[in-house]
Order: C-alpha cells, then sequence, then structure tokens
C-alpha cells in the first residue's frame, strides 16, 4: 500500500484560500443592493465579483478530466473576462451570488479533503497542463484578495461597511 499522508503543505494552502474565500463571502453580505447593481468604471459591481467567484470555480475542477465546472448555471450571456461587453439587461442577483458561493466552497472542500501534498506539483487539469494545483491555489488567493481590493475601494469611497480583513485560520465571530 503506497498512500501518502496529507503533510502540512496541504492545510497551510487550504487555509489561506479558504481565509480569502472568507472575505469574499462577507463582501457579498455586507454590499448594499444599489451599489452591487451599481455600475463603477464602466464595469457593473455585481460582474467584479462574478468574474472573480468564476475563475475559482474555473481553476479548480472536481477531477483531472475537467469536470465539475460550472458549479452553477448562470446566464451564457455573461461574459467571464473583462473585456468583453456586458449585456445591459442581465445581473447576478446577490442571492444567485450567494448560492454559487456556497456551491464552489462546498467542491472546494471537497477537493482539499482528497488531495496529497503530491497532488500539488500535478496539472491543475487535463485542459490547462502547465498549471499545476498549487500555481491555480497561489493565483486564486491572489485574484481574490485583488479583487476583494477593489471591491473594498468603492465600499470605503462611499462610506459603507467593506469585507473587513480576515487572517489566516482566525475564529469566525
Amino acid at each position: 500500500m503506497n498512500s501518502e499522508p496529507n503533510s502540512d503543505l496541504i492545510p497551510i494552502a487550504r487555509e489561506q484560500l479558504f481565509s480569502c474565500y472568507q472575505m469574499l463571502e462577507t463582501l457579498v453580505e455586507v454590499c448594499p443592493d444599489d451599489v452591487w447593481n451599481g455600475v463603477y468604471n464602466d464595469i457593473p459591481f455585481w460582474y467584479q465579483v462574478y468574474h472573480t467567484v468564476y475563475f475559482v470555480d474555473y481553476w479548480f475542477r472536481t477531477d483531472h478530466e475537467g469536470t465539475g465546472f460550472p458549479s452553477m448555471p448562470l446566464d451564457p450571456r455573461i461574459p467571464p473576462e473583462f473585456e468583453s461587453e456586458i449585456p445591459a439587461d442581465i445581473s447576478i442577483s446577490r442571492e444567485q451570488m450567494r448560492t454559487y458561493l456556497r456551491l464552489i466552497k462546498e467542491k472546494l472542500t471537497r477537493i482539499f479533503t482528497t488531495i496529497k501534498e503530491s497532488d500539488l506539483s500535478h496539472p491543475a487539469f487535463a485542459q490547462e497542463p502547465v498549471v499545476t494545483l498549487l500555481d491555480a491555489i497561489f493565483s486564486q488567493t491572489r485574484h481574490i484578495m485583488y479583487n476583494i481590493g477593489y471591491c473594498n475601494g468603492i465600499l470605503r469611497q462611499q462610506n459603507l461597511e467593506e469585507a473587513d480583513w480576515y487572517a489566516y485560520n482566525e475564529p469566525i465571530t
């Protein structure tokens, strides 16, 4: 039997990603509806969040073949990339986003329950052979934080509550 126990690296990577993910969930909760539906620098606030969540969903597949994506089908006219035009007649509600976030969190929990340290150096999934799982974890952690900072800046400009810093492995109060 050649089983490899999880080392300390898996919990560290998981907690770093999940700490950022917690801040993303908080952002959706604290954002008022008028801001959620508002447009800032030509980009709807909801779309900034969707873009972030979509790519977490994209990079974390449930198996090497790349299935398990998307976790929740949304309007197919919504492009994931900022370079695309966003039709004015579509949006994602905060309730839909909460559901999407919950489904992805469940998927992330399943993934981190089953991975081994050796999996970190393997491709994230077959369609992206040069991106390792560790690359995906690091890049999505940075991607989440970049976009939270952007969204927090919008909230801060309006003197609104923002997604406060959630420290590594901090107990939720």
